[in-house]
C-alpha cells in the first residue's frame, strides 16, 4: 500500500538529487548574467532585507500555523514569500535595474540561508533524518532561484508577461511544500503522490525558466546583449578567416 509517509521519504530522495541537479544548472545561468553586471555593494542590503522579509513572512503565516491548517499554509508560504523578496524593488527604486536585480536575488539567498539554519538546528535537536538537511540545502538554492527567475522577469519583460516569473516561482514553491502539508493535514498518499509528481514537474522546468529570466535581466543594462552579441559574431569570423587556405 502506498503510504503517505512512503511517498513523502521518495520525495524528499527526488528533490535531494533532481532539484539539487536543477539548482546547480539554474545558478550557473544566473551567475553567468551576474558576471556580466557592474560590481556593487549588494550584501548588507540584500541580508537586511532578507531578515526583514523572513519576519514579514514570519508574522503573516503565523495565524495558519496557529490554525493548522497546513494545505493553505503551503500556498500562503509561496505567494508571501516570493512577494517579499521583492522589497529591494520599493526600497531602492531610483536605482539602477540591474542593481535591483542584484539585490532581489541577495534578498533572496539570505532568506533562504537564515531560514535553512533555523530549520536545520531544528532538524538536530528534535532527532530527525539526517537525509533532511541535504533537502534544506536544496531550499536554500531554490529560494534564491526563484527569486532570480521573479525580478528578472518582472525587470526585463512588458505587460502581462513581467509577471509570469513571479507565478513561477510562486507555484513552485506552493508545490514544493505542498505533498508534505498535504500528508500532515490527512490527505491519501495518492493524494500526495500525484502532488509531488506535480513539484517534480516544477523541479525540472526550473532551469529552463532561470535561463529565459538572465536572458530578459540582459537588457538591463544598455548594449550589453548586443555588446555579447558582437563579441560572439567577431569570433566566428576570425574562426572563417583561419580556417580559410
Amino acid at each position: 500500500m502506498l503510504t503517505p509517509e512512503k511517498v513523502i521519504g521518495y520525495y524528499f530522495g527526488i528533490i535531494t538529487v533532481v532539484g539539487g541537479l536543477s539548482v546547480l544548472l539554474a545558478v550557473k545561468y544566473t551567475l553567468q548574467r551576474w558576471r556580466s553586471f557592474p560590481e556593487s555593494g549588494w550584501k548588507v542590503q540584500g541580508f537586511a532585507l532578507g531578515i526583514l522579509g523572513l519576519v514579514i513572512a514570519s508574522v503573516l503565516e503565523a495565524p495558519l500555523l496557529f490554525l493548522k491548517t497546513w494545505v493553505a499554509l503551503a500556498f500562503a508560504a509561496g505567494i508571501i514569500e516570493e512577494s517579499v523578496k521583492l522589497l529591494p524593488l520599493k526600497f531602492f527604486e531610483r536605482s539602477p535595474e540591474w542593481e535591483k536585480w542584484k539585490l532581489v536575488i541577495g534578498a533572496g539567498l539570505f532568506l533562504g540561508v537564515i531560514e535553512g539554519i533555523m530549520y536545520t538546528a531544528g532538524i538536530f535537536a528534535l532527532n530527525q533524518e539526517p537525509y533532511l538537511v541535504a533537502v534544506r540545502i536544496v531550499l536554500m538554492g531554490l529560494h534564491t532561484i526563484w527569486a532570480a527567475i521573479s525580478v528578472g522577469f518582472l525587470l526585463g519583460e512588458r505587460g502581462w508577461k513581467r509577471f509570469t516569473g513571479l507565478a513561477f516561482s510562486m507555484i513552485g514553491h506552493a508545490l514544493y511544500d505542498l505533498p508534505s502539508l498535504a500528508m500532515v493535514d490527512g490527505y491519501s498518499g495518492t493524494v500526495v503522490a500525484y502532488l509531488a509528481g506535480l513539484s517534480t514537474g516544477f523541479l525540472l522546468v526550473t532551469p529552463l525558466m532561470a535561463n529565459k529570466a538572465a536572458e530578459l535581466a540582459g537588457k538591463l543594462v544598455p548594449g550589453k546583449d548586443e555588446e555579447t552579441e558582437k563579441i560572439r559574431e567577431d569570433a566566428g569570423e576570425t574562426e572563417e578567416i583561419s580556417a580559410s587556405p
